[in-house]
């Protein structure tokens, strides 16, 4: 049986038609370098049961406890016990990861200058850092009582006080890809770091993690400052900005964290969009250590009294 031509032809796939008509499509342009804006965060822990549960508390709405009780109490019998039959299988400090770790964040960015903020249920963090001058401030402030520090500290210490993972060469076997992804509308490439053989301090004993991340994944634009990698909550020594992380913290990668640019927005940033707000005496990290070590737990810990701090005491 014979085809009609107009026939044939009104079967074939738009694209094949376009292809063969000699059309190209337009490359997508690339967003120009972002210079000053408000950028947003989102952290998760895909596969970790306590990720979907917290990530719908609100600390700032205050009785955190109270929240995850009634979140707990919206799951039908079976999923509660699928809850528990996962939760039973992670290692503790994944646990206590997750109910330390802060789920959302605004970076404020000019020129030399920016100003993260983060909350995690039992606390408020702003923290300041000026590339100019190698110098910044940090405030932690409790989510439920009037407890907060704030210091200052120099670039040498910005590891210890604000990223919790320290990811160098001297570890980790660093793998440059040609893998590319789209992060919030940046286009990003990724680096993959692999954990060498005899670089962690000790096996970890049953229902223990690793103190060093197995693999990490990197993405990184050319179109993001680098200044702002200080922001992430871990350390990688990376040229561009870095805009995802994918930590793994087992050999099956299957306890692990993404952190990621949820939303980037280019726009006029004020001196008081980068102002900390301490209401506290400020402290000295080099000079006073160990007073900040210790306050900083407690709050993080949920140490305090009944009243929190309002949004206009922590500058938002």
């Amino acid at each position: 049986m014979r085809i009609h031509r107009s026939l044939a032809l009104s079967v074939l796939p738009m694209a094949a038609l376009l292809v063969a008509a000699g059309y190209t499509p337009a490359p997508i342009a690339a967003p120009a370098n972002f210079t000053q804006g408000i950028i947003t965060t989102k952290v998760s822990l895909p596969g970790n049961p306590y990720d979907k549960l917290l990530s719908k508390i609100d600390p700032a709405q205050g009785n955190v406890q109270a929240q995850m009780q009634q979140l707990m109490s919206s799951l039908t019998p079976a999923e509660q016990q699928q809850f528990q039959v996962e939760a039973a299988k992670l290692s503790p400090a994944m646990t206590i990861g997750a109910m330390m770790l802060p789920r959302k964040g605004t970076i404020y960015y000019r020129g030399q200058e920016a100003r993260a903020t983060t909350d995690g249920l039992t606390y408020h963090l702003e923290n300041y850092f000026n590339h100019a001058k190698s110098t910044g401030l940090l405030l932690l402030a409790a989510q439920a009582s009037p407890e907060r520090v704030a210091y200052t500290y120099d670039a040498a210490s910005v590891k210890k006080s604000w990223q919790s993972i320290v990811v160098t060469e001297v570890d980790y076997t660093v793998k440059p890809t040609t893998e590319t992804a789209l992060v919030a509308g940046y286009p990003s490439q990724k680096t993959s770091y692999t954990l060498k053989p005899g670089a962690a301090p000790s096996e970890p004993g049953p229902g223990e993690m690793s103190q060093k991340p197995v693999a990490l994944d990197v993405w990184t634009s050319a179109q993001i400052p680098q200044l702002l990698n200080f922001a992430h909550p871990v350390y990688v020594k990376q040229q561009q900005g870095i805009t995802k992380l994918v930590v793994y913290f087992d050999k099956e990668h299957k306890q692990r964290m993404v952190y990621e640019f949820a939303s980037v927005q280019p726009k006029a940033v004020t001196p008081q969009d980068l102002e900390i707000k301490a209401n506290t005496p400020i402290l000295d990290y080099a000079k006073d250590e160990m007073q900040i070590g210790m306050k900083s737990l407690a709050i993080m810990l949920g140490g305090g009294g009944p009243q929190r701090p309002s949004p206009a005491d922590s500058g938002e």
